[in-house]
C-alpha cells in the first residue's frame, strides 16, 4: 500500500493536478484582490473628496456667519444718527440700548473711544458706563491702527470671566479717521457661531469629529465641551495634518485640503475673515470597513476553494489504475462522448496504471479546465456585477469582459460591448490627439493611465467619468488591460459650483471683493500696458431707508436690480463687483476717462429710476459715484481710497452725483 501511494505521488499527473489547483487559486486570488484594491482606492478617493467638500461647506457657512456679524456692526457704525451721539456719552448709551438687533445677536456690546476708554457697555445689567479701558487689548489696537473690522483671538472677558470672541468695527468720521471702535462679544459656545457646526447632535463614538481651531493651534469649538481652548496638537489624528499645514506655510483660505495618515482621513478648510480652520477627522477603518472586510473574505474564499478542489481531484485520481484489458476497451472508446470519463478505466500498478492515468488525465484535464474557466469567469462576473464602478478587461485593443455597470455608464445595452474595439467604446472627442496615444504614453512610462473626461454615450448623452487603466502584466502585452470607469458628473458639478461661489457674491451674482481686488492687482502689475484704465466706486443713497421701511427682503431685491443695471450698462471687458453692503465697484481696463464718466452717468440715471412700493409710497434710492484714473505708481489701497473719497465728495455735494477724483 505504501508502494502504491509513493508511486502515485511520483506521477506527472499528480504533480500537474496539484499545480493546476495552485495556479487556479493564485489567479482567482490575484484577480479578486486586484479588483477589490481598485474598488478600495476609488472608495477612499470618493470619501476623501466628500470630506474635503464637507470641510469647505462648513468653512463657507462659518465665513458667512462671521460676515453677517460684521455687517450687523457695520450697519450701526455707519449710521449718521449713531455717529452723532459719540460726543455725548449719555446719548450714546441710550442709542446703544435701542439697538435691538445687535443686542439679540451679541452677548455684550461696547463703544470705546480712540483712547481706549469704554464709554458705553450693554450686558445683562443693561446699558451703562463700565469705567474701564481696553487700550491694552490687542484687538482694539489692531482695529484702531488698521481701521478695519476684525475678530479677536479667544480672550477672557473682564465682565463674565469666560472665554469670548470680540468682533470689532471702526467708527469713522467724515474725514475718514477712526473716532471710536464698536464691538460685540460672543461666547465661544454661542449657538449662532460655531457650536451648531461641531456639536449638531453628534455622539461620542461618531467616526467623524469636527472642530474649529485658530492659527495659534487652540481649539475654539469641539463636540466635547471640555476640549475647547486646549491645544489642537493633542487631538488624536490631527498632528500630521497640522505639521503638513505648518510646513507648507499656507495662508488661511476657503479652498479645502485633505490627507490620509495614521489611519485617519483629515480634511480642512479656512475661514479667512477670522483666521480659523475647520478640521474634520474621520477614522479610515470605520468609513472603509466594508471594503477591507471584503478583501479578507475573498482570501478566505480562495483558500477554501483551493482545499476543496484539491481534495476532490486527489480522490478521483485514485480510480485511475485499471487492468490492461479494460484500458484497451476504454482507449478504443475514447471518442464515445456518451461514456462518462470516470467509467471503464482499469485499476492497476506499473506501466498499465501509468498509461491509464495518462489517458484519463488527458480527458479529465480538458473537462476540468473548461469547468474551472467557466467557474472563474462566473466569479469574476459576480465581482464585477457587485462593484459600484464600471469594470472591463481588454486584449489586443478589444473588450473581452465588461461589467453591466461599465456598459450602463456608457449607454450600451448589457452584453453588446464584448468584442468591440476599445477606441470606439471609449470615444471622448478630446482634442486632436487620440485617446490611445495618451494611454500608450502612460503605459510606456510604467504608470497607470488615469484621466477625467467627458464621454459620448452610445445613447446620445454625455458623461463626465474618471477612467483608470492598468496592464494586467506590464511585461506581457497579451495579458490585456483592466479598466475602471466611475461617474464623476455630480462631483465635477459640485467643484465648479464651489469655485463659482468662492469668487462671486451669492445675492447679486456679481464678482465679490476678493475677485475684484485680485483683478485690480493683476491690472496694476501690467503697468503702462494696461493704461488708460478707470476705477468706479458706487455707494447707494437712501438704501437704509428701504431696509428700515420695507424690510431686508425688499433691500435685497433692490441690490439685485442694481447689480442687473451695472451688468447691462458696463462694457463686456469691465468687471462689476459688490464690495459689501450697498457698496459696488467697476474696474474698467483700457478705458478713456470720458467713456468712464459717460457710463457712470448712465448708471446714476438708471439707479435713480429704481425703487420699491411700500404702504402706498414709492421708496426711491440714488447713488453717489466716485471715478478715479488707474495711474501707474499707485497701489491698490491708494486707488480704492481715492475712489472712496471721490464717492464721499459726491455725497457731500448733495448725493446722486458723479465725482471725478482729482489727478
Amino acid at each position: 500500500m505504501n508502494h502504491r501511494v509513493t508511486l502515485f505521488g511520483a506521477t506527472l499527473k499528480f504533480r500537474l493536478a496539484l499545480a493546476s489547483v495552485v495556479v487556479i487559486t493564485l489567479c482567482v486570488a490575484l484577480a479578486t484582490q486586484l479588483v477589490l484594491s481598485r474598488v478600495h482606492q476609488g472608495v477612499q478617493l470618493a470619501v476623501m473628496d466628500l470630506e474635503r467638500a464637507n470641510a469647505e461647506r462648513m468653512a463657507n457657512l462659518l465665513s458667512s456667519r462671521v460676515m453677517s456679524l460684521q455687517q450687523a456692526l457695520r450697519s450701526l457704525s455707519e449710521d449718521p444718527s449713531f455717529q452723532a451721539t459719540l460726543a455725548d456719552p449719555v446719548a450714546l448709551r441710550a442709542r446703544l440700548g435701542h439697538t435691538h438687533t445687535l443686542r439679540t445677536i451679541f452677548a455684550r456690546l461696547f463703544v470705546a473711544m480712540a483712547d481706549g476708554r469704554v464709554v458705553a457697555l450693554y450686558d445683562h445689567n443693561g446699558t451703562h458706563d463700565p469705567g474701564f479701558s481696553i487700550a491694552d487689548r490687542p484687538y482694539f489696537q489692531q482695529t484702531l491702527k488698521a481701521g478695519l473690522p476684525l475678530v479677536s483671538a479667544p480672550i477672557t472677558s473682564r465682565v463674565s470671566d469666560t472665554p469670548i470672541l470680540q468682533f470689532t468695527m471702526p467708527v469713522r468720521g467724515h474725514d475718514g479717521s477712526v473716532l471710536a471702535v464698536l464691538g460685540g462679544a460672543l461666547p465661544l459656545d454661542a449657538r449662532n457661531l460655531m457650536t451648531e457646526i461641531t456639536r449638531d447632535g453628534r455622539v461620542a463614538d461618531d467616526p467623524v469629529t469636527t472642530l474649529v481651531i485658530d492659527t495659534a493651534g487652540h481649539i475654539l469649538s469641539h463636540r466635547l465641551a471640555e476640549r475647547v481652548m486646549q491645544t489642537a496638537q493633542s487631538e488624536p489624528g490631527l498632528l500630521p495634518a497640522l505639521q503638513r499645514w505648518a510646513r507648507q506655510g499656507r495662508p488661511v483660505e476657503p479652498t479645502g485640503d485633505v490627507m490620509q495618515a495614521d489611519g485617519q482621513i483629515v480634511a480642512s478648510a479656512g475661514v479667512p475673515l477670522a483666521d480659523w480652520l475647520v478640521m474634520r477627522i474621520a477614522r479610515e477603518d470605520t468609513l472603509l470597513g466594508g471594503v477591507l472586510a471584503a478583501r479578507r473574505d475573498s482570501l478566505l474564499l480562495c483558500a477554501g476553494v483551493a482545499v476543496a478542489g484539491a481534495l476532490l481531484l486527489l480522490g478521483v485520481l485514485g480510480w485511475l489504475l485499471r487492468p490492461l484489458t479494460r484500458l484497451q476497451r476504454r482507449a478504443l472508446a475514447l471518442g464515445n462522448a456518451e461514456l462518462p470519463i470516470d467509467q471503464g478505466w482499469p485499476q492497476a500498478d506499473g506501466e498499465i496504471g501509468q498509461l491509464s492515468a495518462v489517458l484519463r488525465r488527458a480527458m479529465r484535464d480538458r473537462a476540468a479546465s473548461e469547468h474551472e474557466v467557466a467557474a472563474l469567469l462566473r466569479k469574476m462576473q459576480l465581482v464585477m456585477a457587485t462593484a459600484p464602478i464600471g469594470i472591463a478587461f481588454s486584449r489586443h485593443e478589444r473588450l473581452d469582459l465588461v461589467s453591466a455597470e461599465f456598459a450602463a455608464l456608457l449607454g450600451w445595452p448589457e452584453g453588446r460591448l464584448e468584442g468591440r474595439p476599445l477606441h470606439e467604446v471609449l470615444d471622448c472627442g478630446q482634442g486632436t490627439t487620440p485617446l490611445g496615444a495618451h494611454i500608450d504614453d502612460a503605459f510606456s512610462a510604467g504608470r497607470p493611465f488615469t484621466a477625467e473626461m467627458q464621454f459620448r454615450r452610445h445613447d446620445g448623452g454625455t458623461l463626465w467619468g474618471r477612467l483608470q487603466g492598468r496592464p494586467v502584466d506590464a511585461a506581457d502585452a497579451d495579458a490585456g488591460t483592466i479598466w475602471l470607469l466611475e461617474d464623476v458628473t455630480v462631483q465635477r458639478a459640485e467643484r465648479e459650483r464651489l469655485a463659482w461661489s468662492a469668487s462671486h457674491d451669492t445675492l447679486t451674482r456679481l464678482a465679490n471683493r476678493e475677485t475684484f481686488e485680485a483683478r485690480l492687482t493683476a491690472l496694476l502689475a501690467q503697468g503702462g500696458d494696461a493704461l488708460p484704465s478707470m476705477l468706479m466706486f458706487i455707494d447707494l443713497d437712501h438704501f437704509k431707508r428701504v431696509n428700515d421701511s420695507a424690510g431686508h427682503a425688499a433691500g435685497d431685491k433692490v441690490l439685485r436690480e442694481v447689480a442687473q443695471l451695472l451688468t447691462s450698462q458696463v462694457r463686456g471687458s469691465d468687471l462689476p463687483a459688490r464690495l459689501g453692503g450697498d457698496e459696488f465697484a467697476v474696474l474698467m481696463p483700457h478705458c478713456e476717462r470720458a467713456t468712464a464718466l459717460r457710463i457712470a452717468e448712465r448708471i446714476r440715471a438708471g439707479v435713480q429710476k429704481l425703487g420699491i412700493e411700500h404702504q402706498g409710497t414709492r421708496l426711491q434710492i440714488g447713488t453717489s459715484i466716485g471715478v478715479v484714473d488707474v495711474a501707474a505708481g499707485f497701489g491698490m489701497a491708494d486707488l480704492l481710497a481715492r475712489a472712496d473719497e471721490a464717492c464721499y465728495a459726491a455725497k457731500r455735494a448733495g448725493r446722486d452725483a458723479v465725482q471725478l477724483a482729482p489727478t
